[in-house]
C-alpha cells in the first residue's frame, strides 16, 4: 500500500491495492471497455473535507474487514455480470467501520443498462444499513453527478467522538510560600522586620479563585448510537481552618482577619495574639493556638508556646519559645546558657548568643555565638557580622559564615550531615522512656490502691506515646543517605570567609581540626575522609 500521491517511502495506512487478477480490476475493464487489467487502487480518505480526519480507529484493522467484504461483493457482482445478456443497474456496497465511526459507500457501474442510483436511492442504501447520522449531505447530493463515481470509496458518514469535560482549576490569589528572604541593606545588614514570613489577611479576603469542572460533550456513531462523555473532574481546593468557598462556590476566602499560612495541602487563617509590655510578666508563659506577635522584648523565665510563627519585635533573654512555624527575633537573643528557641520551620534572629537553637529547616543570623544549634537545613551567619564562634554547630546541609572561630583560637564545633533535630529527639525521648519506665517500676512495687492504679494507666499511656514518637524518629534516621550527602543527595559541606584554629569540622566518624588560619575555604568530604574542597 503507498499513499495517493505515490511516494514509495511511505505507507498510506487508509488506502487498499488491489492486483490486476482480482475481480474488482476486472469489474474495471469490463466497465472500461479493456480487455488488459491494472491495478486498482482505493483511498478511504481521498473524499473528506479538507483537514478532516477519520474518527474510526485501527486502521489496518478497518483495511482487513473492507478487503475482505470488497472481495466478496466484487466476485459476486463479477460473476453476474459476465453472466450471458447481464443486465445490471448501478450497484453499491455500504462499508461499515468496526465501531460504527464511519462509513464508505462504493459503486460499481450499471452492465448493459443505463440506469444510475439517485441521492435519493442512495439515501435509502444507507439507512437499510442503519447509516443515520453524521451524513455528509452534499457529497451524498454530488456523487450521482460525479463522473469518477465508480470503484471510489466515499465517506458519506462519520460519527463524532465524545469530547470530555475540562477539570476544574483553583487559581491562588495567595502564595503558598511566602518566599520570605532577608533583604539586605548597605553594609549587608539584614531587616528582618521585612521578613513578612507572617502573612496578614483580612475577613472576607479572597485566597484562590475556583474554576468548576465543564460536562463533556457527548458523541455519536454513525448509526445513531451515543457515546457518553467523561465529566471533568472539580480541583481540589485547598480549604482549611477559618477558610470557606463562597456560595456559588467560585472563591475560597477568609473567615476572619489573622495570618495566613500553608500547612501543605491546605491554606489556614490562624489567629493572632499580639501582647505588648503591659500584657508581659517575667517567669509567665502564652499558650496560644495561632500566631503570637510580640511588640516589645521578651522578658526573662517567660515561655512561649504558639502552634504558627511567633515574631519579637525586640530582644530574648533567658526564655522558651516554640513555634509551629517560623521565629522571628529582631532584635536578637542573649541567652545566658538559659534560653531555648524551637521552630518547626525557620529560625531567624539579629543574633544569637548563649542559646540552644533546634529549627526543621534554616537557621539564619548576623551572628551566633556559643550556642548549641540544631539545624535539619541550612545554619547561615554570613550576612552583618557573619560570625560563629564557640559552641556546637549541626546543620543536614551546610553551614556557612563570614568567620568562623576566633584569633583566640576559640572551640568551635561544626558538625554536618544527618538529621540533627531528630537525632536528639531520639535522645530525649530515651531518655524520657527511661525515666516513665523507672515510675512504673516503682508503682508497681508499692502496695495496690486506687490512686496508684489510675498513675500507672497514665504512665503507661504516656509510655506509648512517647515509644510511638520515638519509633517515628527511628523510621527518619534510618531513610538518610551516607554521613556525606543530605536527604536531597546534594554534598553537605562548610563554606568560611575565614576560619581560626581551634574549628573543627565533623562529618560521619571522620573529623578536621583546623591547624592554621584559611581564607575563602570550603570543608566537604575529600575521598574518605573531612579535608578543604
Amino acid at each position: 500500500m503507498r499513499t495517493a500521491n505515490g511516494d514509495p517511502g511511505r505507507q498510506n495506512p487508509w488506502q487498499l491495492e488491489f492486483p490486476p487478477d482480482h475481480q474488482i480490476s476486472g469489474l474495471q475493464a469490463l466497465w472500461q471497455g479493456r480487455q488488459a487489467r491494472e491495478p486498482v487502487r482505493l483511498d478511504f480518505q481521498a473524499g473528506l473535507p479538507q483537514g478532516a480526519v477519520l474518527p474510526a480507529a485501527e486502521p489496518a484493522q478497518e483495511m482487513c474487514r473492507c478487503q475482505f467484504l470488497i472481495n466478496y461483493a466484487a466476485r459476486t457482482r463479477l460473476e453476474r455480470a459476465t453472466a450471458p445478456g447481464a443486465q445490471l443497474e448501478a450497484g453499491s456496497l455500504v462499508l461499515l467501520s468496526a465501531d460504527r465511526m464511519a462509513a464508505w459507500l462504493l459503486l460499481f457501474p450499471p452492465v448493459g443498462s443505463d440506469v444510475e442510483l439517485t441521492t435519493a436511492q442512495l439515501h435509502r442504501v444507507l439507512v437499510e444499513h442503519g447509516v443515520s447520522s453524521g451524513i455528509d449531505w452534499n457529497l451524498l447530493r454530488q456523487i450521482p453527478r460525479m463522473e469518477n463515481r465508480y470503484f471510489v470509496p466515499f465517506p458519506v458518514a462519520r460519527g463524532t467522538l465524545p469530547t470530555p469535560g475540562r477539570d476544574g482549576a483553583v487559581t491562588e490569589r495567595v502564595p503558598r510560600d511566602p518566599g520570605a528572604r532577608p533583604q539586605l541593606q548597605g553594609l549587608s545588614f539584614v531587616d528582618y522586620n521585612t521578613l513578612s514570613l507572617v502573612r496578614k489577611i483580612g475577613e472576607g479576603d479572597v485566597i484562590c479563585e475556583i474554576t468548576p469542572p465543564t460536562p463533556g460533550r457527548s458523541g455519536c456513531t454513525v448509526t445513531g448510537e451515543t457515546l457518553p462523555a467523561a465529566e471533568g473532574r472539580a480541583a481540589e481546593v485547598p480549604e482549611g481552618r477559618n477558610t470557606h468557598r463562597t456560595p456559588d462556590g467560585r472563591f475560597l476566602v477568609a473567615d476572619r482577619e489573622g495570618h495566613i499560612v500553608f500547612s501543605g495541602r491546605n491554606f489556614h487563617v490562624n489567629a493572632v495574639l499580639h501582647l505588648r509590655e503591659e500584657d508581659l510578666a517575667a517567669d509567665s508563659a502564652v499558650k496560644f493556638l495561632g500566631d503570637v506577635h510580640i511588640h516589645c522584648d521578651l522578658p526573662a523565665g517567660m515561655s512561649i508556646k504558639a502552634t504558627g510563627s511567633v515574631q519579637i519585635d525586640g530582644a530574648v533573654e533567658n526564655c522558651s519559645i516554640e513555634a509551629g512555624e517560623h521565629i522571628v527575633v529582631s532584635n536578637g537573643v542573649q541567652g545566658q546558657d538559659q534560653a531555648l528557641l524551637y521552630a518547626h520551620k525557620q529560625l531567624y534572629a539579629k543574633y544569637l548568643e548563649h542559646c540552644t537553637v533546634y529549627a526543621r529547616q534554616d537557621v539564619l543570623a548576623d551572628c551566633i555565638i556559643h550556642c548549641d544549634v540544631y539545624s535539619n537545613g541550612t545554619v547561615q551567619a554570613s550576612s552583618g557580622r557573619g560570625v560563629l564562634i564557640g559552641g556546637t554547630i549541626r546543620a543536614a546541609r551546610e553551614i556557612r559564615a563570614s568567620t568562623v572561630g576566633s584569633k583566640a583560637e576559640r572551640a568551635t564545633q561544626l558538625l554536618l550531615g544527618g538529621l540533627p533535630c531528630e537525632e536528639v529527639d531520639s535522645m530525649q525521648l530515651q531518655q524520657e522512656l527511661d525515666r516513665i519506665a523507672q515510675k512504673i517500676a516503682e508503682l508497681e512495687s508499692q502496695p495496690a490502691s486506687p490512686g496508684q492504679a489510675s498513675q500507672l494507666a497514665k504512665l503507661r499511656m504516656n509510655q506509648y506515646v512517647t515509644q510511638a514518637k520515638l519509633n517515628k524518629a527511628h523510621q527518619e534516621l534510618e531513610v538518610m543517605p551516607s554521613p556525606a550527602r543530605d536527604r536531597a543527595g546534594n554534598p553537605v559541606r562548610a563554606v568560611c570567609g575565614t576560619v581560626y584554629p581551634g574549628t573543627v569540622v565533623t562529618i560521619g566518624g571522620s573529623s578536621l581540626s583546623v591547624d592554621r588560619v584559611r581564607e575563602n575555604c570550603t570543608i566537604g568530604f575529600v575521598g574518605n575522609q573531612v579535608g578543604f574542597l
